[in-house]
């Protein structure tokens, strides 16, 4: 919802179109949250992909173009590396050339940072929906929310967090 805000719902089609999946925009308040998934699951029942915005009070199909206007004069698209996934190219955002003064790592010319993953985590796989976070066996051992492993155990929003905090899934093993 609150990137939808901004930049809108004009991409969106084509991911639905391509990945055979609904995507169904919403706010933040329990009823929307609760909307958003009585959407969602109408769909999947009725083997529908679509796009669907129950969130518009706040966003529109073009976004909004003075915050999109300003976006587009502070930052360029550039390469990222994400934890847990690795680099995707053109993935993420840099300060443009006009604001170069307030980039430290230009500034400090902070350059070649390497950062090692834990090699137990599998964060990455959970973020790309491979495997839930209980499938790491590093998961409620080595890895948790005080000695967090991964980007999806650090925030309280990670998936590994959660199903942590809510620990409603009791594994068993046959």
């Amino acid at each position: 919802g609150h990137v939808c805000c901004v930049m809108g719902t004009e991409e969106y089609p084509a991911l639905t179109e391509k990945y055979r999946v609904p995507i169904v925009v919403t706010g933040f308040e329990p009823l929307d949250i609760l909307e958003g998934i009585r959407r969602t699951v109408i769909q999947l029942e009725a083997g529908r992909h679509e796009l669907e915005n129950a969130y518009p009070r706040a966003v529109q199909a073009q976004g909004n173009a003075a915050a999109r206007a300003m976006l587009e004069d502070v930052f360029e698209v550039g390469d990222r590396t994400w934890r847990g996934i690795g680099m995707i190219p053109k993935s993420g955002w840099r300060l443009s050339p006009a604001y170069r003064e307030f980039d430290a790592e230009y500034r400090f010319s902070v350059t070649g940072i390497h950062t090692a993953e834990s090699v137990v985590c599998r964060s990455g796989e959970v973020l790309q929906g491979i495997i839930k976070p209980h499938e790491c066996a590093a998961f409620g051992k080595e890895c948790t929310p005080r000695n967090p492993l991964g980007a999806t155990m650090v925030s309280s929003e990670g998936a590994c967090a959660a199903y942590y905090l809510y620990r409603r899934l009791e594994v068993t093993h046959a």
